[in-house]
């Protein structure tokens, strides 16, 4: 919304308009499973606001806006080949006019012609039963478009993907119930008819009377129409004409390392080129400018870019991106470049860099733990190097088994210590959950393998552990096949502390208080310090437990 250009700004607000209209239209159609008075009563409110003229000038502006745009942005492509999902909702965008246009005439503007009031007794009449297949498919078509739209603008949010769940209702419900307050007003308008005829009842057959369609307002139909359709063909006809041009234009070469060379012409966008070669580049947004997914890594023939604009420039500045570094979307060579695409699409698809643990670069809600064997290094001095290899796998084998088991996975070691990370699909609450519950269950796995180990050990294993919970950046970090999930933020730093607050309160585990309230651990009973930790500006509540296994019991007990 604030990062994009002023034609993506105009055209995704016309667009919630048009959604924001759509929903409530369709909610008072599902008020039909109710009756036709309470239908009509909240039409009376909904058309108050929509058919005054504020309402009607920002209704109409926002329609003719958002086509205006979507034949714009048609006309500028300098291919036709896109994902999947985005062909989608560009078809049935273009198909919404040719849908609508028959509806609008109909009802509002049948209403202004004749100077009556289009009510749902009147729209009903008109399109049961006949109509009811074309009416059908405008509602789902609208709704659709709609969906597909606000899912590509909102999809990079982690607050949407943690609703999106919920969402499902309004998405399938919705039209659901509106088409079936509909179909229930409409039987219900048969049987009245029927029975007005039957018994010439003159109260049942006025309360269904509708006025012929005016030949007028039928012929504006033919003319609406043919001018959508002859828009649609001009800006398919432009690119088409690029199209053609293209064939004797001078070519330049864009090489990816890595594979391959493509040739190409002045005028389309990296991403573009890579489209229309078919070579894989990730692109979440679909190329509006909206993430950085598609970023490039300039290697050569930067010179031949298209200078960064606002959008972009504001984009590479929000994630610290060096100047070679550029959006495929938004850069336009006009001669021979090398790139590297730094989010590779071999690897995985663009959603599962933004879903899943395995990422590269987005910022996720992250439950961390460290954990760290205790006096090891005196341990170690007194024995073989095979034994200590040994006993520090038979170790991270257990705790790792337990953090795995608990939704979570490692993230690093150091020496005798390991940085275990949690994620949630349902936010941080459960995250720290999770963390909470693998410290327990590895003090359990512990003490058991202190008793398999006893005759190996001169004393038992001890462990000091820090938990703390946190927005961190999240992504595979290394070389080649040796990069791991991790995370970079203030929070691995500040569990890493809280580790060391153990070692020297000579306690199993420290927590912060955040952590634990959005485990739903609760604090009463327990010691809780409010402490400095270095590399943090104030003080911080923090927990002390003796053992994480008594942390973790108290989980059951606060759910």
């Amino acid at each position: 919304m604030w990062r994009g250009s002023l034609a993506q700004r105009l055209r995704l607000i016309s667009g919630l308009v048009l959604f924001a209209f759509a929903g409530t239209h369709f909610a008072n159609h599902a008020l039909g499973l109710v009756g036709l008075e309470t239908m009509m009563e909240a039409a009376r409110w909904r058309v108050a606001v929509t058919r005054s003229l504020p309402g009607s000038l920002i209704l109409g502006l926002a329609l003719v806006a958002h086509v205006a745009f979507s034949l714009v942005r048609l006309a500028e492509r300098r291919t036709l080949r896109m994902p999947p999902w985005e062909a989608a909702q560009t078809l049935l965008g273009f198909a919404i006019p040719f849908l609508l246009v028959p509806h609008v005439l109909g009802t509002r503007i049948t209403s202004l012609v004749d100077g009556t009031r289009t009510t749902y007794a009147y729209v009903i009449v008109r399109i049961w039963p006949d109509g009811m297949g074309f009416q059908t498919a405008l509602l789902l078509v609208v709704w659709l478009h709609g969906c597909l739209g606000l899912h590509a603008w909102l999809r990079l949010s982690p607050l949407y993907r943690r609703i999106v769940p919920l969402l499902a209702v309004p998405v399938f419900g919705l039209p659901a119930a509106a088409l079936a307050g509909i179909v229930t007003q409409g039987r219900l308008m048969e049987r009245d008819t029927v029975l007005a005829r039957r018994f010439e009842a003159p109260d049942l057959a006025a309360r269904w009377q509708v006025p012929p369609l005016d030949s007028t307002v039928a012929a504006w139909g033919d003319t609406v129409t043919g001018a959508i359709y002859a828009a649609v063909a001009v800006a398919l006809g432009i690119v088409l004409v690029r199209a053609a041009a293209t064939l004797r234009a001078r070519r330049f070469t864009v090489s990816y390392v890595g594979g391959p060379t493509v040739k190409s012409l002045e005028g389309p966008t990296l991403l573009e080129i890579s489209r229309a070669n078919r070579v894989p580049h990730v692109s979440v947004c679909g190329g509006r400018g909206r993430c950085s997914t598609c970023r490039v890594l300039v290697v050569g023939g930067e010179g031949h870019l298209s200078p960064p604009g606002a959008q972009e420039s504001a984009a590479l500045r929000a994630i610290g991106a060096p100047a070679n570094v550029r959006l495929a979307c938004q850069a336009k060579p006009s001669g021979d470049v090398a790139v590297v695409r730094i989010l590779d699409p071999r690897r995985e698809s663009a959603d599962q860099h933004l879903t899943n643990t395995d990422v590269a670069g987005i910022e996720r809600e992250v439950a961390i733990l460290f954990i760290d064997i205790r006096g090891f290094t005196t341990l170690s001095e007194r024995k073989l190097p095979f034994d200590v290899v040994f006993i520090l796998n038979r170790f991270f084998e257990a705790v790792g088994r337990e953090i795995e088991a608990a939704g979570g996975w490692i993230g690093g070691y150091a020496g005798d210590g390991l940085l275990a990370l949690f994620t949630h699909a349902d936010g941080i609450g459960p995250a720290c959950r999770s963390a909470f519950t693998a410290a327990g269950e590895v003090d359990r796995a512990v003490t058991d393998l202190n008793r398999q180990l006893a005759a190996e050990l001169p004393s038992a294993l001890r462990m000091a552990m820090g938990l703390h919970a946190g927005p961190l950046v999240l992504g595979r970090l290394g070389y080649g096949a040796s990069r791991g999930r991790s995370v970079i933020g203030p929070a691995v730093n500040l569990a890493s502390r809280l580790e060391s607050l153990a070692k020297a309160a000579d306690v199993q585990i420290v927590a912060s208080a955040e952590a634990a309230e959005r485990a739903g651990i609760g604090l009463q009973g327990l010691r809780v310090e409010t402490v400095a930790v270095r590399g943090v500006a104030a003080p911080l509540p923090v927990l002390y437990a003796a053992r994480a296994g008594d942390l973790a019991g108290r989980l059951g007990a606060s759910a």
